[in-house]
């Protein structure tokens, strides 16, 4: 009868050890939550230029596209000359970790050069760089990329318009990313 008690006794003491230990105990089981996708429009943007005031302005490039139709439209932004380097350069609400830029061009499209994403201290990031397709007026040029290790809180976009020899008008531009 000793032995049974001894052993119930010890059997006791070791599973209060054992849970003391957080061993035996089940895992709390935690989710792991799922990313929230931000998709949103620029709020702030200026440009190396622009070929009129308001119209054509950096501030056209805005907020939601609102040209569905290839053309000059003095709703977009376009560069003054239409023939050389030139920046935009825009700014959003809240900074992502970046996965997709889409820009959405309604005329010369094909300028488009190099993508640069900035991060919330101001550091410039290039993300994309090649030959923008001259495809489809209007038109979006969707650039993706794996998940950027920082927060971006502005995009910049580089056009070399004598690639075209004309200009290109920018009309929004879409920052993807999980919050």
């Amino acid at each position: 009868m000793k032995k049974v008690i001894r052993a119930i006794l010890m059997g006791s003491l070791w599973l209060g050890l054992l849970a003391a230990c957080g061993r035996g105990a089940k895992p709390e089981v935690v989710p792991t939550p799922t990313p929230v996708i931000l998709s949103q429009w620029a709020v702030g943007a200026q440009a190396s230029s622009a070929y009129g005031l308001p119209d054509w302005s950096a501030r056209r490039a805005t907020g939601a596209p609102d040209v569905n139709v290839c053309g000059d439209d003095p709703r977009a932004w376009a560069s003054a000359r239409g023939n050389g380097l030139e920046w935009l350069e825009l700014s959003y609400a809240e900074p992502v970790y970046a996965t997709e830029v889409r820009i959405y061009q309604t005329l010369g499209r094909g300028a488009v050069a190099r993508v640069h994403l900035r991060d919330e201290s101001g550091e410039s990031h290039l993300v994309w760089e090649g030959t923008d397709t001259d495809d489809t007026c209007p038109g979006v040029l969707r650039l993706s990329f794996p998940r950027v290790t920082y927060r971006v809180a502005g995009v910049r976009i580089e056009l070399d318009e004598s690639r075209t020899g004309f200009w290109n008008q920018v009309d929004a531009v879409e920052l993807i990313g999980v919050r």
